[in-house]
């Protein structure tokens, strides 16, 4: 594991210098990633570049690795590729989003400092699934919206008792 995806940098002296980090990243350095996986021994491949696109400052990048969710529908273990393209434009503020290029996605970074663990943690999360499912699991789950196979019971219509008084009175 590369002690730099751990640190804080700057990515404006980092763009600048045109600097290069990777490295492999344990999931036991991801909190917020490591309550949705089930082994915590897993690694990702990292890999981030830094530069200047006109005035943008630009991280691009890779994470990549396998890891371990649990099927929602048989509770086994299975296994979920991560393969990211990241590509993300480094902005000051808020009130800048409109000047990220259309190719990248904003990074708000305020006070200078950025860690690249939060970044590699966000983009993963960002691609789990909601309901983890293995293939041959997929129709095991139930349904959470109204589909063809939904299926209206009958009731069993209950007598009147009072029914045979109805037909005294005439």
């Amino acid at each position: 594991m590369s002690n730099s995806l751990l640190a804080e940098i700057d990515p404006f002296v980092c763009a600048e210098q045109k600097r290069y980090f990777s490295g492999q990243l344990s999931i036991k350095e991801l909190p917020r990633l490591l309550e949705d996986v089930l082994a915590s021994e897993a690694l990702l491949d990292i890999e981030f570049q830094f530069f200047k696109e006109q005035k943008n400052i630009i991280i691009t990048g890779r994470i990549s690795g396998e890891l371990m969710l649990q099927c929602a529908a048989c509770l086994e273990p299975m296994s979920f590729p991560v393969d990211i393209q990241v590509g993300l434009a480094v902005i000051r503020d808020q009130s800048l989003m409109d000047y990220v290029p259309d190719s990248y996605e904003p990074c708000v970074v305020e006070d200078r400092c950025l860690q690249l663990s939060s970044i590699v943690e966000d983009e993963v999360l960002l691609t789990l699934p909601i309901i983890a499912k293995h293939d041959r699991c997929i129709n095991d789950l139930p349904h959470t919206s109204a589909s063809k196979d939904f299926v209206v019971e009958e009731l069993e219509v209950k007598e009147n008792p009072f029914e045979v008084l109805k037909n005294l009175k005439h």
